[in-house]
């Protein structure tokens, strides 16, 4: 986003195209309020660092619930990274996060895998 510019004009004639727009890491570095604000975005993914153990921690779990609600505000999806732990996923399940990523759901696998793992997890009573 060296050209703030130009990246806009971009994103915005990927969404006329239909694309959607992620807005990855969100919290830290460069994704922010202010990006949130003037980007197109269509999903909201949510750092690990916040997610990770908020269970348990009530800074990261009021983290987690503040940007959900703001998703919800501004009609995002939600992604919720570094999803490690049942607790974690029932957390995030509780407080309405539909999509979820990481280790718990599965560790990067080639394409050609990603059948046999949707598979498993389809899998009656897992």
């Amino acid at each position: 986003m060296a050209d703030a510019a130009r990246g806009l004009g971009v994103m915005a004639r990927l969404r006329l195209k239909g694309f959607g727009l992620s807005i990855d890491d969100f919290g830290t570095g460069w994704s922010s309020l202010a990006q949130l604000s003037q980007v197109p975005f269509t999903e909201l993914k949510i750092d690990q660092g916040f997610v990770t153990g908020a269970h348990s921690q009530p800074r990261k779990r009021a983290v987690v619930e503040a940007s959900l609600d703001l998703a919800r505000k501004l009609d995002l999806k939600v992604v919720a990274e570094g999803v490690e732990s049942v607790d974690d996923w029932q957390m995030l399940a509780e407080l309405g996060c539909g999509i979820a990523q990481g280790a718990l759901v599965s560790l990067p696998v080639p394409a050609a895998n990603l059948p046999d793992v949707v598979a498993h997890w389809r899998r009656p009573g897992y």
